[in-house]
């Protein structure tokens, strides 16, 4: 990954309080991560940023919109996505995570770097199954050749036969436990 220092927050010279952050996530930050799903995008994110005097407390905005390749028909369709994420921030004797959304910070750490967190929020927003909002929107050429050439699993003469099969309740093993 590359370095991407616009998204490290140095902490030690800012003040007690709330500090606002304004990120924009387009494609060249995607490109920084070497499996990222999401090719283009127009993310914006808010970050409020609340520093206090043991822990600090990252509260994440994403909203905007990514192109993914559908699912269904395999052509890229725009999907708006929208998140809300909390990371808190302790100090401790090393660098690491306690849980999913704490992290810990060694004494000789002074940024808190939210490049991984913007990438895998902007992530997890993705809907898990990624198509058009229609079936109409799809590449109607491709959907018709998938409908010519699926099969239907219920018509399959291999498996026609195993639904047929009866089996005995006698199980060998349960015969060994019984010994």
């Amino acid at each position: 990954m590359k370095a991407l220092k616009e998204y490290q927050i140095p902490f030690l010279g800012l003040k007690v309080g709330t500090h606002l952050y304004d990120f924009t996530l387009t494609e060249t930050f995607f490109e920084a991560f070497e499996y990222s799903e999401i090719t283009e995008s127009n993310i914006a994110v808010e970050l409020q940023f609340e520093k206090q005097g043991t822990l600090m407390v990252l509260d994440f905005i994403l909203k905007g919109d990514v192109t993914l390749l559908c699912d269904r028909c395999g052509d890229p369709f725009s999907q708006p996505i929208q998140s809300k994420e909390r990371l808190i921030v302790k100090f401790g004797d090393e660098t690491g995570h306690t849980d999913e959304d704490i992290l810990v910070l060694g004494p000789s750490e002074n940024a808190v770097d939210v490049s991984q967190y913007l990438y895998e929020y902007a992530h997890l927003a993705l809907p898990a199954r990624h198509v058009h909002a229609t079936e109409a929107e799809c590449n109607q050429e491709v959907l018709a050749a998938y409908k010519k050439y699926a099969v239907d699993s219920d018509s399959r003469d291999e498996w026609a036969a195993l639904k047929n099969l009866q089996f005995e309740d006698n199980d060998p093993l349960d015969d060994e436990e019984e010994e």
